[in-house]
């Protein structure tokens, strides 16, 4: 009797578990999967600017569709509702710009809701990049003490921009005598701050920090005038005599506003390989962004406008020669007056004038 019982009992739980679940299934069908995605490219593709590749949109529910778009940051490639269930795209990328984009696909539902799906591109170069070698014209002292970030002149004045706390030596900015590396004044940032690049515009002194994200300004006396703070952290600067232009350490530039230190604009550096990272010390000569990269012998010369390294200049040379133990590579100033460049590493004992030539 008491398992005939218990028998009934386990029979109505199942008929009301499993009746439920059925009723709720056919109310609230379950769905798999987004009912819109791109079947190709997959994410992160890199393909080089001027190649075309295919995107294929799937729709897995043709009929809860009201409308879809298909796009990126410049230009919509498809609007409306579709009428077949799969769409093939065909991208001509000689005209997208170099480093990320982003393909999108965004598809309204009949049920109000919106859904996206999104892929990364990424464009390579196009260009190859032309090599240089430096030519050693003239070879001066430089105090080993600088653990060399920025270097700069005006005119025939040297301006030298150091980093270091502590045991590591001492942030600061200089002027410095290039051909005997005397410094004949200079500004000591204190213990709390350790130093960067520098740059020079409009008689002001740029520097900075490296991840107390602040910039400094100074006059030509090394009297601080003005800070800025920022976000990220603070490599090298220059300027084009309108904006400042930034690095962070990675393949990024950031144009900035001289008078307030907001991000104007921001390219993406990239060689026919790939993106260059750790950009460093910056210099800007006839419309040219030299960079040092860091941890390399290398500086690479970017086109301002696409974020494209047009040239490669190899120092290797000049590193087997006069560092001498010392740090890295460090630090670019170019002599309008003279037509040279002038190149050191941090806590190099020379300061070392160079000619660029291809080879």
């Amino acid at each position: 009797m008491k398992m005939t019982k218990h028998i009934c009992v386990v029979a109505l739980l199942a008929f009301v578990l499993f009746g439920c679940k059925s009723e709720q299934n056919d109310e609230q069908p379950i769905r798999l999967g987004p009912v819109v995605k791109f079947e190709q490219p997959l994410n992160n593709t890199s393909i080089q600017r001027g190649q075309t590749f295919t995107a294929v949109v799937r729709i897995s529910e043709l009929s809860e569709v009201q409308s879809l778009a298909v796009y990126n940051k410049d230009s919509v490639f498809f609007e409306g509702l579709p009428d077949q269930a799969q769409l093939k795209f065909e991208f001509n990328t000689k005209t997208w710009r170099v480093g990320t984009n982003q393909l999108t696909v965004e598809t309204m539902l009949k049920d109000g809701k919106s859904v996206r799906d999104n892929r990364v591109i990424r464009i390579l170069s196009d260009v190859y990049p032309v090599d240089y070698k430096p030519t050693v014209v003239n070879v001066f002292p430089h105090l080993p003490s600088s653990y060399t970030q920025g270097l700069e002149f005006d005119g025939n004045q040297l301006y030298e921009g150091t980093g270091g706390t502590g045991a590591t030596g001492v942030s600061m900015l200089a002027k410095v005598e290039f051909k005997t590396g005397e410094i004949l004044n200079k500004f000591e940032l204190g213990p709390e701050y350790f130093g960067e690049g520098i740059t020079i515009l409009d008689d002001k002194i740029y520097q900075l920090t490296w991840q107390q994200h602040k910039a400094f300004v100074y006059n030509k006396n090394l009297e601080r005038i003005n800070d800025f703070t920022f976000q990220g952290e603070g490599w090298g600067i220059t300027n084009d005599g309108n904006h400042l232009i930034m690095s962070d350490g990675s393949e990024r530039l950031y144009f900035r506003d001289p008078t307030t230190f907001g991000v104007v604009k921001t390219i993406e550096v990239y060689s026919n390989l790939g993106p260059v990272r750790n950009l460093n010390e910056l210099e800007y000569v006839d419309g040219l962004i030299y960079a040092n990269v860091y941890q390399s012998n290398n500086i690479v010369m970017i086109q301002p406008e696409t974020g494209i390294v047009v040239g490669v200049v190899d120092c290797s040379e000049l590193a087997l020669d006069y560092r001498k133990g010392a740090d890295v590579f460090n630090g670019i100033a170019y002599h309008s007056g003279r037509g040279t460049f002038f190149v050191t590493g941090k806590n190099w004992s020379s300061l070392i004038e160079v000619q660029l030539e291809k080879l």
